[in-house]
């Protein structure tokens, strides 16, 4: 393969952009577009690399390339995160790490949540991009077959992908971002620069290099697009509109390349050398900063405090990617042994990962470990994931699977707070004999969300006579809940609302954790200081006097007088500042046992 300088700049442009994208530099708000110029390259070398004839061999030099430095980066992260981590961040690597060994961490993340929540402890989710790319590689066989016997096979399939992208990040754009069927046609444009594009290159070459520059150019100042990873839709949505951009720029510069008057400058020397290093770069970078700047209970932190921490976070990279080039990515490219390392890394990870959980289990008081365990002792989100792909419009999903003709049908909405109680409240339904759909957004009845109508006509289709409603304090209006009870009484449909919990000011496992570590004070609260928080809500209610809207009072449970962080078995009952873990909803199976027993 023809070496091209051009190549390494863009290489370089593109890491950089997802680096300062990483350390949350400002103005690169939008780096992480930098990933979608890393897969127009790699559907440009597909194309210029791969042979029919020559499958295995194509396979032994990208598995060579690729393999030795990627299992390192797991099993390293994993080693650091033995010793530097708690018990609950821990699992969450381990769980990474085996994601990752079956080039899965794309999937992994999917169920997990979206790429730009950081609430999850998250130092190998760099790895999701692998995971793409080699699902792309492993599918290249069958889409050259295809290619081969279908004459318009590739139009149809990128028509296809990019249709379908476009179509379900207004849907789920976490699953547009994460699953290579929505992202193959950026592979695809890079593949079709060589096949199509390049074929014409007497043609092309008549054309000015400038047109490659400008396109560069226009990859520099991705940075100045206003894109928003986890907006539904294409426009502002990702991958969007941005993305289309960004690849169309990235294929127009492999197309004209660059001017020599441009390549030969001291700027793209450097960017040429960081282009070189572009891969353990990209590999190192992210597990360097998330372990650095590792915070207990505080999920994957980015962001530097002061200058001191930037400078040693870009000197740990720069050495650190440094290592991983002349050590383990470079000796191993053309290497027998390349084998040997990858089977012997794929051992340690399973080894460390089960040796770490065991070990730190044996080593850690039981009390101490209660704390941890809070991050996993709650439900999945909304709906689920399945759910979502089987039935992308829905508007409510049933929850309870009665089997037999249940009773009464009730519609249960809420924002995150609804969704912590939603486990325990549908095992009270399902022992009455009820069936309970749960409202798919997170968002009903406040700012942007359903309004009341909605509610109603869903409640109707649903056949539900109760709508119950739970919302975290303060977060649902007044005057909207008294608009939903008018509506409500008109389609003679019932009303519940199950009031807020008491929430805190602190992180609850995180604070019960410097209590026991530190000796720190806990956070306190008491009934009154409830009431006095609600008090707009409470008054609010006063105003509703027609017997439609039920209260259900969740308070006395919580505060006797003084509110409760644990049970009184030491397992939190937050794990948060205000969303109750499966521990802490089932302190409200009495409320709700009362909430079905009062369905009319």
């Amino acid at each position: 393969m023809r070496y091209r300088k051009d190549i390494q700049i863009l290489r370089g442009i593109a890491v950089a952009l997802v680096v300062f994208f990483h350390l949350e530099i400002p103005g690169f708000a939008s780096g992480f577009l930098g990933v979608d110029v890393f897969f127009v390259i790699s559907g440009y070398l597909m194309a210029v690399m791969y042979d029919p004839a020559k499958k295995r061999e194509f396979f032994v030099k990208r598995a060579r390339r690729l393999l030795p430095a990627y299992f390192s980066t797991a099993l390293v992260t994993l080693i650091v995160a033995v010793f530097v981590t708690t018990p609950n961040d821990f699992w969450q690597v381990s769980t990474q790490s085996m994601y990752a060994l079956v080039f899965a961490s794309n999937i992994g993340y999917w169920l997990d949540n979206s790429y730009f929540d950081k609430a999850a402890f998250k130092p190998l989710l760099h790895l999701w991009s692998l995971g793409v790319e080699i699902q792309f590689y492993l599918l290249i066989p069958a889409l050259y077959w295809i290619f081969s016997r279908l004459r318009r096979g590739f139009a149809l399939i990128y028509l296809i992908s990019i249709g379908l992208c476009f179509a379900v990040v207004g849907i789920s754009p976490k699953t547009s971002f994460f699953w290579l069927p929505f992202r193959l046609w950026e592979f695809l444009t890079g593949f079709a620069v060589v096949h199509f594009a390049l074929n014409q290159q007497n043609h092309l070459r008549a054309v000015s290099k400038w047109i490659g520059f400008a396109a560069l150019m226009a990859i520099v100042c991705i940075p100045a697009l206003k894109v928003d990873g986890m907006a539904a839709g294409f426009m502002l949505g990702h991958p969007g509109i941005s993305a289309l951009l960004i690849v169309f720029a990235s294929a127009l510069t492999l197309v004209f390349g660059l001017p020599m008057v441009v390549l030969n400058n001291p700027i793209s020397a450097l960017l040429e050398k960081i282009g070189d290093y572009s891969y353990s770069i990209y590999l190192a970078h992210f597990p360097v900063i998330v372990l650095f700047l590792y915070q207990p209970f505080s999920g994957t932190v980015l962001k530097t405090t002061n200058w001191v921490q930037f400078i040693t976070v870009i000197l740990m990279v720069i050495c650190t990617s440094i290592l991983f080039f002349k050590y383990v990515e470079m000796p191993f490219r053309a290497n027998r042994s390349a084998a040997t390392l990858v089977l012997v890394s794929i051992g340690a990870v399973l080894a460390v990962s089960q040796i770490g959980l065991l070990a730190q289990k044996a080593l850690i008081p039981e009390d101490e470990m209660q704390i941890y365990q809070a991050w996993s002792d709650r439900d999945g989100y909304r709906c689920g994931k399945i759910n979502r792909i089987l039935d992308p419009k829905g508007v409510s999903c049933e929850i309870t699977k009665i089997i037999q003709t249940p009773k009464h049908r009730v519609l249960l909405v809420g924002n995150s707070h609804a969704d912590s109680i939603k486990t325990s409240f549908a095992e009270a339904a399902y022992r009455g004999n009820v069936s309970v759909f749960f409202w798919v957004e997170n968002d009903p009845l406040m700012k942007g969300g359903a309004v009341p109508l909605d509610l109603i006509a869903e409640a109707k289709a649903r056949r539900a006579g109760t709508i119950v409603l739970h919302f975290s304090p303060n977060s649902v209006d007044s005057e909207v809940l008294a608009t939903l009870d008018f509506l409500a009484r008109e389609n003679q449909i019932r009303l519940s609302f199950i009031m807020p919990v008491p929430i805190w000011d602190q992180h609850v496992p995180m604070a019960l954790w410097k209590s026991l570590k530190h000796k720190e004070e806990t956070p306190s609260n008491n009934f009154s200081a409830y009431q006095q928080f609600n008090r707009g809500l409470i008054d609010g209610f006063s105003k509703i006097k027609d017997g439609n809207l039920r209260i259900y009072q969740v308070a006395g449970i919580f505060c006797q007088p003084n509110c409760l962080l644990t049970s009184k078995g030491g397992v939190p009952l937050y794990f948060d500042n205000g969303h109750l873990t499966l521990t802490g909803s089932r302190m409200l199976q009495g409320v709700f046992d009362h909430v079905i027993a009062d369905l009319p």
